[in-house]
């Protein structure tokens, strides 16, 4: 009986000692398979979109020309993959009817812009009655050609009342405002970099009709008239406009469009209320503005930063006929270039986007005054450029 045991093992031991020697083998002379790329169901594959309606994926580093209109319809949705380009033609622009979503990453930022790369060469994302919208670590450039009417248009314009999520994106020399919110929509625009918007009008940001949320840690630079403005209307307060301004960067905005409507470092205007804190307001027409007609026992403001690299500026920071007063809590240069933010690199004070040097950078220096003198609620520093690495990320 012991014999015929053995013989048994014996049996099956040969088997799987084959077994173990043959996966042996496989392992040390294994070749790496690669796998095929699985596009998404939806991607759109043709690379020239010569107009009308347009849906899906426009797949990661790939490059699409896009030489007439196309609407994104109500039921549709547009995905931008990161590292993709897109380079628009005959001032066509993007309709949005439903919803898109342009999210790059740091890596892999999305480019919108032109082959002639000059201001105004196609018509930006006219969103009015857009389901969603979300645009991050993507470049805008060139935005702003006119409209049927010959009027410049905006670089982002949203008017339904939906979730608008705009973080770390550049909009550069668009020819009105770069973004525009006319509704009440929720917004959380974040760590952005504007730079030139306008030509005799146009603002930074610019809020009418109710929305609410965040504007923080943007840095706006050279707009035409208000590098942020918070608006409800002149005729209905209801709903209101009500956003938290807090640690941006603004400078030399607000001098493209005269003194018969100058433009502002931040504007809190028409029945809206707004907190106010931790700005960084550099060398405006005006500095920071809040109108008779805001709904000023609601306005909370403070922790703000006032310099000015000319004389004539000082006496605007708080400009005659705002109801806006000077914080205990603020910075003021009371003479040019005392108590200089130090930024990196500063040009002083060029109020077209055509003087623009390409070393300006408002990162600060160590030593800062605006180091450690914000409003901690919402920063303990002041301006876009943070300490703690929340700021801009640019």
């Amino acid at each position: 009986m012991k014999e015929l045991i053995i013989v048994k093992y014996r049996k099956i031991l040969v088997p799987v000692l084959s077994i173990g020697f043959l996966l042996s083998a496989c392992t040390k002379n294994s070749v790496n398979i690669k796998q095929p790329v699985v596009l998404p169901a939806n991607s759109i594959t043709s690379t020239t979109i010569t107009g009308g309606t347009l849906k899906g994926v426009m797949l990661a580093d790939s490059t699409y020309k896009v030489s007439g209109d196309v609407t994104v319809l109500p039921g549709d949705s547009l995905v931008v993959q990161p590292g993709a380009k897109i380079e628009v033609l005959n001032n066509s622009a993007f309709y949005i009817q439903g919803t898109i979503e342009s999210n790059g990453t740091k890596d892999k930022p999305i480019s919108f812009t032109s082959l002639t790369q000059k201001p105004g060469d196609w018509g930006g994302f006219q969103c009015d009655s857009a389901k969603g919208l979300s645009f991050k670590w993507t470049k805008i450039d060139w935005a702003g050609g006119p409209d049927s009417s010959g009027s410049p248009r905006a670089t982002i314009t949203v008017s339904s009342p939906i979730n608008v999520d705009i973080e770390d994106c550049w909009f550069t020399d668009g020819q009105d405002n770069a973004i525009g919110i006319f509704g009440p929509a929720k917004v959380n625009i974040l760590r952005n970099t504007i730079i030139g918007e306008g030509t005799t009008d146009g603002e930074g940001i610019d809020f009418h009709n109710g929305p609410t949320g965040t504007v923080a840690y943007n840095v706006i630079w050279g707009g035409a008239g208000s590098a942020i403005k918070v608006y409800t209307s002149a005729t209905v307060q209801i709903p209101q406009t009500n956003v938290a301004v807090y640690n941006n960067t603004v400078v030399n905005n607000g001098f493209r469009r005269g003194a018969a409507e100058p433009g502002r470092g931040i504007l809190v205007d028409a029945f809206a209320t707004a907190q106010v804190y931790n700005n960084l307001i550099v060398s405006n027409y005006d500095g920071l503005d809040i109108t008779p007609t805001a709904d000023i026992s609601t306005v909370k403001y403070g922790n703000n930063y006032f310099y000015a690299t000319v004389d004539s500026l000082i006496s605007n920071y708080y400009p005659a006929g705002s109801l806006g007063k000077a914080q205990s809590s603020d910075i003021i240069s009371t003479k040019s270039n005392l108590m200089n933010p130090m930024f990196v690199n500063y040009s002083t004070n060029p109020p077209n986007p055509s003087q623009r040097t390409t070393s300006d950078d408002f990162h600060l220096k160590a030593g800062s005054p605006a180091l450690g003198k914000g409003n901690p609620t919402y920063n303990n520093d002041i301006g876009a450029y943070t300490t703690d690495g929340k700021g801009n990320q640019h």
